[in-house]
């Protein structure tokens, strides 16, 4: 039996993957690690830098929906 990997999110990801789920350039990511705006990374070796895909999503969880009408309503 054949399992389908595709369905199951990677646990760690890269810059690149880190940028296209941010819709950003690879020098913005490195930027904001930097700066610490992004989750902590975990280094793998001085040229392997991952992120968790769960401290990810927490991270973006945290952030509201631009447009959202639960934003809307608090600024009434």
């Amino acid at each position: 039996m054949r399992s389908d990997t595709s369905l199951v999110p990677s646990a760690l990801i890269d810059a690149a993957e880190l940028a296209r789920m941010l819709a950003v350039s690879k020098p913005s990511i490195w930027r904001w690690k930097e700066a610490g705006k992004l989750p902590p990374a975990i280094t793998l070796t001085s040229q392997c830098i991952r992120w968790r895909r769960s401290d990810v999503d927490a991270w973006l969880a945290g952030f509201p929906i631009v447009g959202s009408t639960d934003a809307t309503r608090e600024g009434q």
